[in-house]
């Protein structure tokens, strides 16, 4: 367990003496430190009804040392000591004493607990702010439980909502806003559903919104029908400059006279899943939007997956929201309501496709977003399903794309009315993104420069917070590296780096996620006027368990550590015997263990660190190569190479359903990278068609046996070396989960004595 508290902020002396005093806790600071002590405890069995003949018995339960129950120390004439606080403490945060911990000073440490025994009442608010070994905050912990009556008014402690609103009686509902598109092309503007769940209050509250098109559902055998095969050539393509036009939205106007009605007249019955963030926030006085957006079961349009057309449809919802959008009470457009409980504030939720709405909303500079949670979102489309012109899978997905998205997404199609009356339409529409997608060059066109966010990145005026794994092959750590440098200078962002896979992080037992997205929250959706400040970047440090550091910037050259890769020439050979070449087509797993391993077809080179690295960025080879034909691909991964432990890709669960969100509301597990021994673990990776050697836009031709000259940097990252540690640098052409599968006869000559890798730091 560790106590990082990135949510945390001190606050003076007075004012935690007044935020107790507000919780019910009126401590005396002329009091001895042990009096003190025993007030809080007392204070915090409030379920005994906070008589002393009650609270007897609950403290006789804990212990002050080896020898020593709580109520017996009280009762004696023994001072309190940092031993005695300490253990008692911990037993608050719920650990067990002499099973848990036995030496509380070594607990301690062990943990990097935060709190340094001293003046009491500051430990004590400190404490509070402290993560339980459920995984809640003790003062979350606390409302829980009862400590503050549910009463629908805000109640505010360190900087952050307390959970004082109920999340059973919540007003639930439907409507439809009115988009300033039309992507059918019917003549009339796309109405998107809004699901609106949100807590009585007299007054305005703020919003959080997941734009999800998985929200209504998802059509998955449709989209498995459209899967492709990965095994074919690699094309050769014609040299060339491509050119591109700036990206185009036709906007549409309102239609018609609606009258204006008081509330919504649909109620909103079972969702398909809610975002565990967004229930956290809801007890604390955040109405939570779920939006699917166009082309989506109960909504209207077609499926334009990750353009500006389906943007603005979502940025609607926040128009609407802020008085500038109608929102109608069913698809006749015949009623229309406001959002006159919204105060116009709004924050985005959720993760990969959730949050890469959240990045083109951002985009938008929209009125009314405040800020946007992107966790693993994309920020260009083509670099999901392509990469330096090549066509490729997201990780563990092989053989998907934008028209199988397109298919996953288009859940209008799961209603049989709808089937009937708008499929023709959708098929037609997915033909044109299968000619406009190119898999046969992988190159990058208009359509991928209509779905580029960063073209758009100077619009932002939201806060951004950004969460991204370095072992998520599937929105690779590019997409979240790009957005990072391409917003203003003057917008206030934030990384949260760890070292798992395409994961959820909002559960993990290390980390403070959710408290410090409270604190943030109510600073600029509540207007909270708290001290509060979120660091730039909040890295997982991959050299310890459970443990986060604080950087200034994703990305560094300070220094530049360059590695020769050695002095003779090797080659690669691309094509495997017919059988290892379906056995890894099958299951690519294998091949990435026989990758590893050494066994594929490989060039393999092992490199000592004689220095500690600390990686921040991307790793650059340049490379001298060249190909027995007209054509080829590259593939390069990095590994750390070694029997030892590793943070793993996927979190484990520590305890099951033991995070409260509210009220004893959607209990969710608590979870951690576990950290356990590997043979090696993968620090970055990268692909390239040799065509595009130079630039994304610039073609050229590969003449046989003719050297080439070019740089490849691989997938940014932040990493830990040691003195001590072995690299390992792969490279190979065909990779079985993410590239085109080309089996031709060809080889590829590198020159390891004209060719480099270099780590900066």
């Amino acid at each position: 367990m560790r106590f990082n508290q990135f949510s945390y902020f001190p606050v003076s002396h007075s004012q935690a003496l007044r935020e107790l005093s507000q919780l019910g806790l009126k401590l005396v600071p002329e009091q001895s430190s042990k009096k003190q002590l025993e007030q809080f405890v007392r204070w915090s069995f409030f379920t005994y009804n906070n008589n002393n003949n009650n609270t007897d018995y609950a403290l006789s339960t804990l212990a002050a040392d080896r020898e020593t129950d709580l109520l017996s120390f009280f009762q004696s004439d023994k001072e309190l000591t940092a031993d005695i606080f300490y253990t008692v403490v911990f037993q608050l945060l719920g650990f067990n004493f002499l099973i848990d911990f036995g030496d509380a000073e070594q607990f301690r440490k062990e943990t990097g607990f935060p709190i340094i025994y001293g003046d009491l009442i500051e430990n004590i608010y400190h404490l509070l702010n402290t993560r339980t070994k459920k995984g809640n905050t003790l003062i979350d912990q606390l409302v829980s439980d009862g400590l503050i009556t549910e009463g629908n008014h805000y109640h505010y402690f360190n900087g952050k909502s307390l959970a004082t609103f109920s999340s059973h009686d919540v007003i639930r509902e439907v409507v439809y806003v009115e988009s300033r598109v039309d992507t059918d092309e019917d003549g009339l503007p796309d109405l998107v559903k809004v699901s609106i769940i949100r807590p009585r209050y007299d007054g305005q509250i703020p919003a959080v919104m997941t734009a999800s098109p998985y929200h209504q559902g998802t059509n998955d055998k449709a989209s498995d029908k459209a899967l492709y095969k990965m095994e074919g050539e690699l094309e050769v393509k014609p040299p060339h400059t491509i050119e591109l036009e700036e990206p185009k939205l036709n906007l549409v106007e309102p239609f018609g006279q609606a009258e204006l009605v008081s509330e919504a007249e649909e109620k909103l019955t079972h969702i398909n899943s809610s975002y565990t963030l967004n229930d956290y926030f809801l007890p604390r006085g955040f109405a939570n939007l779920y939006v699917s957006g166009v082309g989506t079961k109960d909504s209207q349009g077609l499926m334009t997956n990750g353009d500006y057309q389906q943007i603005e449809a979502y940025k609607n919802v926040i128009d609407w929201l802020n008085g500038r959008c109608r929102a109608f009470t069913d698809h006749t457009r015949k009623r229309q309501v406001k959002a006159d409980w919204s105060n116009g504030k709004v924050a985005t939720t959720g993760i990969s496709y959730l949050g890469t709405m959240s990045n083109g909303l951002a985009t938008t500079g929209v009125d009314g977003l405040e800020v946007i949670i992107a966790e693993a979102g994309i920020s260009s489309w083509y670099n999901y399903y392509r990469e330096n012109g090549l066509v490729t899978s997201p990780g563990g997905y092989p053989g998907e794309d934008f028209d199988s998205l397109a298919e996953l997404t288009y859940s209008r199609n799961l209603l049989a009315g709808d089937y009937l009356r708008a499929n023709e339409a959708h098929q037609a529409d997915l033909e044109k993104v299968k000619e406009q997608l190119d898999r046969k060059t992988g190159d990058y066109n208009q359509f991928w420069h209509d779905r580029n966010y960063l073209l758009n990145a100077h619009k932002v005026k939201a806060e951004v917070v950004f969460t991204h794994g370095s072992q998520d092959w599937n929105v690779k750590p590019l997409h979240v590296y790009q957005m990072f440098h391409a917003l203003p200078d003057n917008i206030r962002k934030h990384l949260f780096f760890h070292h798992g896979a395409h994961v959820y992080m909002n559960n993990w037992q290390s980390i403070d996620f959710r408290e410090s997205m409270n604190a943030l929250l109510s600073k600029k959706l509540l207007g909270l006027d708290s001290g509060y400040k979120l660091p730039t970047v909040i890295w997982q440090d991959n050299t310890a368990p459970q443990t986060w550091q604080i950087l200034d910037n994703f990305g560094k050259e300070d220094k530049l550590h360059t590695f020769s890769l050695g002095t003779e020439e090797k080659v690669i050979q691309n094509q495997y015997d017919q059988k290892d070449f379906e056995r890894y087509g099958k299951t690519y797993q294998t091949f990435n263990t026989e990758l590893y391993q050494g066994k594929a077809n490989q060039i393999t080179i092992d490199l000592p660190v004689s220095q500690d690295i600390h990686l921040n960025g991307r790793v650059e080879l340049k490379l001298r190569v060249k190909s027995s034909t007209n054509k080829g691909l590259l593939s390069a991964q990095v590994l750390q190479l070694g029997q030892q432990k590793y943070l793993q890709p996927y979190p484990a669960v520590q305890s099951v359903r033991t995070i409260d969100n509210g009220r004893y509301h959607m209990l969710e597990n608590l979870c951690e990278l576990p950290f356990n021994p590997s043979p090696q673990r993968v620090i970055t990776k990268g692909y390239l068609n040799l065509q595009n050697r130079t630039d994304l836009l610039r073609i050229e031709d590969i003449h046989p046996n003719e050297w080439m000259d070019f740089k490849l940097e691989l997938q940014p990252t932040i990493y830990k070396l040691k003195e001590g540690d072995t690299l390992r640098l792969v490279l190979y052409t065909t990779d079985f989960e993410i590239t085109i599968r080309d089996n031709t006869d060809y080889h590829l000559t590198i020159d390891l004595a004209q060719s480099t890798i270099t780590i900066p730091s």
